[in-house]
């Protein structure tokens, strides 16, 4: 009985001194883990970040179709793409013969290129600048002919080639490399008498009234009224945007558009269309435009149906660029944010005050910092230059690490 009595004490003993040895193990396990637990960081920079909406569009403009009169021939467009013309403005010229248009098209590069040269010999020995502002002048040249290049626009590629050209030629002169001027002009306008007589058999197209002109035409001019616009619903639009062009009369060379006003139907996803509002301003980025946004005021907000709604954005810039879209994917830019994008891991909470622990040396110091926008997984820090309890540019901010205070110091 005893001994029975003592066997359950030495079970007793030994279990106890096996948990108490776990639970020191543990605790030094801990105590390990903390000390050795690895700080990682992110540098505040100041940045801005926008909130994006991607769908694909359809463009209605007040378009008619521009008709050449007589014979059918060879039309080469002389005004802009959307370019104002007036009411009997001559915007293209029809030919007999694509023969005769490739002789007109010559004779107006060849006039453009004695210009360039009656121009470049006032230049002559004017160049007065440093060679350092002409190597300058160069390299902005070259990075404006290759993101041309990249934009896949003709008209932009051909500006920057020509400014690269000048900016060349224009070091050439001031460093002293002689450049044949004359001879090169005598040679241009010895062709262009070669073939100035050849230059006939055409009619200039006058625009009948006034409006924006385009000269080129897609077939979509006629699939939706301009009056029927606010109309739209998401199934009209998907309809729109996966149908084919029409067959444009023979004739037809160009279009204008008349009300200054043109629209863009798209539909978006209802779960992000809770920042659109009618009346609010947005701005929209097209792949491959040259120019980085323009903006558009939403005019209609329709009914969700699905999962999605029908926007009806109204814009009046009209150039060569937003001049010939119709369908096309756009980026919907609903909000921008200057400030410090922050890990969301980094943000905390001292004393009822949101701040970040950041790095300064070897020592942790606690920042304020106020949230003017925050998604799952970061926010957007407003900067407080002027107040050094905020925030700053180029702080390093602590996003994972244990046991931080203010004061800490990190060996």
């Amino acid at each position: 009985m005893n001994k029975t009595k003592l066997n359950k004490n030495a079970v007793k003993y030994i279990f106890g001194t096996v948990l108490g040895v776990i639970i020191i193990i543990y605790f030094i396990y801990q105590v390990i883990q903390i000390n050795s637990e690895p700080y990682k960081t992110e540098t505040a920079i100041q940045r801005k970040i926008q909130n994006t909406i991607e769908t694909k569009a359809f463009v209605v403009r007040d378009e008619t179709y521009l008709t050449a009169t007589g014979p059918s021939g060879t039309i080469v467009s002389i005004a802009e793409d959307g370019k104002r013309v007036g009411s009997g403005e001559t915007v293209a010229i029809s030919f007999k013969t694509p023969e005769s248009a490739a002789v007109y098209v010559k004779i107006n590069d060849l006039n453009s290129e004695i210009e360039y040269y009656n121009q470049l010999k006032n230049k002559v020995g004017a160049g007065t600048n440093s060679p350092s502002s002409y190597n300058n002048m160069v390299n902005s040249a070259c990075v404006e002919y290759i993101t041309a290049a990249k934009s896949e626009i003709g008209r932009d590629f051909e500006d920057a080639l020509g400014d690269l050209r000048d900016a060349i030629t224009t070091k050439q002169l001031a460093v002293g490399k002689v450049i044949s001027v004359d001879e090169k002009l005598a040679s241009l306008q010895a062709q262009l008498l070669e073939i100035k007589d050849k230059a006939s058999g055409y009619t200039p197209i006058a625009s009948p009234k006034p409006g924006y002109y385009i000269g080129s035409v897609d077939g979509y001019e006629n699939s939706v009224k301009y009056g029927d616009v606010m109309k739209m619903d998401v199934s009209t639009i998907n309809t729109l945007l996966s149908s084919s062009p029409s067959e444009p009369p023979e004739n037809v060379m160009g279009k204008l558009v008349d009300a200054f006003n043109w629209y863009i139907l798209c539909n978006v996803p209802y779960d992000v269309s809770g920042t659109l509002e009618v009346g609010k301003t947005v701005k929209i980025k097209v792949p491959n435009m040259s120019a980085d946004t323009f903006e558009c005021t939403i005019e209609k907000k329709g009914d969700k149906d699905g999962d999605s709604i029908p926007l009806i954005l109204k814009c009046g810039l009209m150039n060569r660029d937003v001049a010939k879209l119709r369908i096309a994917d756009i980026q919907i830019i609903t909000d921008e944010f200057m400030g410090f994008r922050i890990s969301n891991d980094a943000v905390r909470e001292v004393d009822s005050q949101k701040g970040v622990y950041v790095l300064r040396g070897n020592t942790v110091q606690f920042k304020k910092i106020n949230i003017i926008y925050s998604s799952e997984e970061y926010s957007i820090i407003e900067s407080s230059a002027d107040d050094s309890s905020y925030i700053r540019q180029y702080d390093t901010v602590i996003t994972q690490g244990v046991d931080l205070y203010d004061g800490k110091v990190i060996s």
